[in-house]
Parts: structure tokens; sequence; C-alpha cells
């Protein structure tokens, strides 16, 4: 077992590193929906009048049951942690009457402990290096049909059905070949012609000023697509065809400028100049944005509000080119929502276009938080108080959505059957519990953030053994990053493609690639 390993268990089994406990200080259980947990737990379970004693009884993979007696009934099981084997975990607890000694269950939970991180030399090791890795991926992204089918025709591919997300998808490939115009010189010219015809379709697609979302990019749009086939592999898109979900147009208004500033084409800022005065317009009073809203009326599908880092991204690139302190305001007022409603609850909220709302901790995601963690480090790094909570972030997307052995069995019952699961990974969302490229490259870039502010050696491991995994399961002869690693065969036969996951994987590979001095 080498040093990282060793560090890794010791942090593993530490009572320090229980997230966010419930029942301290009056705080909520964020865990009740939870399935599987990396470092020790504490649970909510009930009690009874005059009792004045509780005893925990966990038994594991292989058969020993570990106890010990707490004063409270949501201790965590720090005390037993390092004593219990990977695996499935059945818990009992019991509470003891201060009267007459009896017992009574209060309740029982049944959990996967997730092995610890195992130390990069206990892995494989990575196929090629980062750099390579990011320019096979942004040149895929390029040679993609779906891709030049943009270049020649200047619409989307019909047959390419997440397509009927114009808004998520044209900000990622916008994106990806400004970034590709720049690697590969000779291909430039085509990359950003790929880039202008996307960007320009997505514009003549905006809701005009008959519409309550004047200047919004739609969320959902079959314009050019082939319904039948969208309506197979994305049947949302069509029950929510008249929503807009309004954490996109941020993402659009972010790659408008960046296109304006690649072009000089002042069209593309006056995109992103409505899409900022929308927000500006219509933010509500609790300092976010109705999370879904009917494009005819304006109005609200659902009381769900807004909560990703895009949004703010967007406001404060906006203000840094406008220096409208509006926007300011409305970043600041939009940051403390954040704050009062995620990070003091812990309910980081998956928020997809393709997933039903969800109520409060049903689905929790690693996205929003680990936005917060690069938030902080990017503005906050002298803050100690503020880095004590991002490392805290940190260990819960960790604990909650990274895997470095083996997966829950339960993960199993998931649409492919008798599959192959492919580790180290991580996990999108409690909804699709499955390893992703994008969220594998998002968790190395939660590890990044933190590890450039503190230079804990560790963390820079545990990004590097995520990415050599990313390095492994891309395509040798293509380049191309499967999203979903749940088949044997899964970079040869792409199931279920998302290229704005493969993107956004190649530009963090492309990060770990320079802060490794590859590049």
């Amino acid at each position: 077992m080498d040093k990282f390993a060793i560090k890794a268990l010791s942090e593993y089994n530490s009572s320090d590193n229980v997230i966010r406990p419930g029942g301290v200080d009056g705080r909520n259980f964020w865990n009740n929906h939870a399935t599987q947990f990396m470092y020790p737990p504490s649970f909510s379970f009930p009690t009874i009048p005059a009792a004045y004693d509780f005893e925990f009884f966990a038994t594991d993979s292989t058969g020993k049951t570990y106890s010990f007696k707490d004063n409270y009934s949501y201790a965590n099981l720090s005390p037993i942690w390092k004593d219990l084997s990977p695996g499935i975990v059945e818990l009992k607890v019991e509470a003891i009457h201060s009267v007459n000694g009896q017992r009574y269950l209060l309740g029982a939970r049944t959990f996967y402990k997730s092995a610890p991180f195992p130390g990069r030399k206990a892995l494989p090791k990575k196929a090629c290096s980062y750099a390579e890795s990011a320019k096979k991926a942004f040149a895929y992204a390029f040679n993609d049909p779906a891709s030049q089918y943009w270049l020649k025709h200047g619409v989307p591919d019909p047959e390419y059905y997440h397509n009927v997300y114009p808004s998520k998808m044209i900000s990622s490939l916008v994106k990806a070949m400004l970034s590709y115009a720049k690697l590969e010189p000779a291909m430039a010219k085509d990359a950003v012609k790929l880039a202008t015809n996307a960007a320009d379709f997505l514009i003549s697609i905006t809701y005009k000023s008959d519409t309550a979302v004047e200047g919004l990019p739609p969320t959902y749009c079959f314009k050019g697509l082939n319904r039948e086939t969208v309506n197979k592999t994305a049947p949302m898109a069509e029950r929510r065809e008249n929503t807009l979900m309004l954490i996109y147009p941020a993402t659009v208004g972010e790659m408008y400028l960046d296109l304006e500033k690649a072009t000089g084409d002042k069209k593309y800022f006056e995109a992103a100049k409505k899409i900022a005065e929308y927000y500006k317009n219509n933010v509500l009073e609790n300092g976010s944005w109705n999370l879904l809203v009917y494009t005819d009326t304006n109005k609200p599908e659902s009381n769900n509000c807004c909560c990703t880092f895009d949004i703010l991204n967007f406001l404060n690139t906006y203000y840094a080119r406008t220096k409208n302190e509006s926007y300011l305001n409305l970043e600041k007022n939009y940051f403390k929502y954040i704050m009062d409603t995620r990070l003091e609850t812990f309910n980081w909220e998956g928020q997809f276009e393709d997933i039903a709302l969800s109520g409060n901790f049903k689905n929790l995601t690693h996205f929003v938080a680990g936005d917060f963690i690069k938030y902080i480090c990017n503005n906050f790094a002298d803050d100690q108080d503020l880095m004590k909570t991002a490392k805290e972030l940190l260990r819960f997307v960790e604990d909650q959505f990274v895997v470095w052995g083996k997966f829950a069995p339960w993960s199993q019952h998931y649409t492919y059957g008798e599959s192959v699961w492919y580790s180290p990974a991580a996990l999108e969302q409690y909804y699709w519990y499955v390893p992703i490229d994008s969220s594998t490259a998002t968790l190395i870039n939660d590890f990044l953030a933190v590890y450039n502010v503190t230079n804990d050696e560790l963390l820079l491991e545990k990004a590097c053994a995520l990415g050599d995994s990313i390095t492994r399961m891309q395509n040798k002869e293509n380049g191309v990053i499967p999203t979903h690693w749940v088949k044997k065969d899964c970079a040869e036969n792409l199931e279920n493609f998302w290229i704005n996951c493969h993107i956004g994987t190649a530009f963090v590979m492309m990060k770990l690639a320079e802060i490794t001095g590859e590049i």
C-alpha cells in the first residue's frame, strides 16, 4: 500500500470526516435517499421517551456483526467504520429504556459501504497521455457525423436525437469548436464555420417578440428532426415541448460571448444581451428563477427554482463585459440564494432537461456541489471557513458519486441488465446512478480545484486516477469517449451517446494535462 492509499484509508475511517451529520445543531438529514457511503455516515432514527442509551448493530458483507453504544439515535458510525468490510451493510438500532432496561427496535437501514481510494499504483495505468486523450477527443467532436452535418448543411442532423435539446448541445459544440480551432490551425476555418452555423441556427429558433420568453433559446425543439426517432429515445422532450428550463439560456449566453470574442460578430453579443436582460427582468424575490416555465405565459410549471452555477458564471462574465452593476447584484443575490437553500440544507437537487423534477433530497447530484467547490476556490481561497466548506463538499461528492472499486450490486437492476460496469468512475445522479464520462471528468475538476489551493498531493493523485480511467475507456482508434461505462464494448458500439458529455470530458483532460506538466 503506497503513501496515498495509507492517507486515503486514514481519512476514510476518521470521525472528523463525517459529512454534514444530521441532528447536530438542528440540521436536517440529507442522506435519507442515499444508498452508498465512503465516509462514516449518520442516519435519522426515531427515539422513544425515557431512552437513555442506543445500541447500533452493523452486519457487513462477511457476515460479521459489530456494535457500539451512544447517547444519541443519530450517532455516526465512525466507532465501527474501520471494522466493516466494503460491501452491503445491514444496520439496526435499538433504544434502551432508562427504567426497566427494555430494548426497543428503532429502525434499520441497508446501504453499501464503498471501498476507499486504493492508491493510483494499485490501479491499471493510463492508456495514453492526458494531452493525447484531449486532442483525440476534440478531433472526434469535429469529425463526428452529427457535427459535420452542421458544417455541411447548417441545420441539425435529423437522426441525432439529442439535437432535440438545442441549447445544451449547441452551446457545448460551439465551445469545443473554438478550442479545436486553436489546437488544429489547419482546421480552424471549418471549425469556426461549424460553430457559427450551429449558433446561427440557434438564433433562428430563439423565441421572438410575440412570445412571453422573448430572446431565450429553446430547451426543447423538434425543428429539422425526425420526431419519431426522438420520441423513441427522448420522450421527455415531447412532454415538455412547450416549456423552457431556465438553467440553459445562461450556458448559451456564455457561448455567445465566447463566439463574439472569437469572430468579432456583434450579433452574438446582442443575443447574449437579450438573455441577460431576461434574467434581470424575471428574477424572483429569493434571488433565483423559476426552473421550468411555459413558453406561452412565462408562468412556472412547478415550485422548483434554478440551482446552477451556469447562471452565476454567465452573470459574472456579462458583468465583466458590460460593467453594469445590476448584473453584479444579480450574481451576489443568486449566490446568497444557493448558500441559503443548498449549502445550508445539502439539498443538491439534480436539475436535468430529460429527468422528472424531484422533491427534496430524492435526486441528489454532484454537479452543483462541485461547482460550489470551484467557485469557492476561485473566489474565496483566502477564506478559511469557506475553504473548510469546499473540503467538506469534496468529501460529499466523492462519498456519494465516486466508485474506486466495485459497484453496489443493486446498480445492476438498471436498464443494462447483465452488463459490465467500469471503475474508477463517477456516478451522475440518484435517478441515473451509473458511471458517466462527464461525471468522472467533473470530479477530476473538483479534486483539482482544491488541490490548486491546498497542494494536497492526494487530491491530485485521485484526479489522475480518474483521468487514467478515462484514457482506458476512450476508443483507441477514433478518440470517442463513451458516455455510459456500462457495457464491455461501450467504446466501440456507442449507445445513448451524448456528445456534450464527451466535449466536457475533453476540456477536463486538457486541464489535467496542463496541471501535470504534459503541456
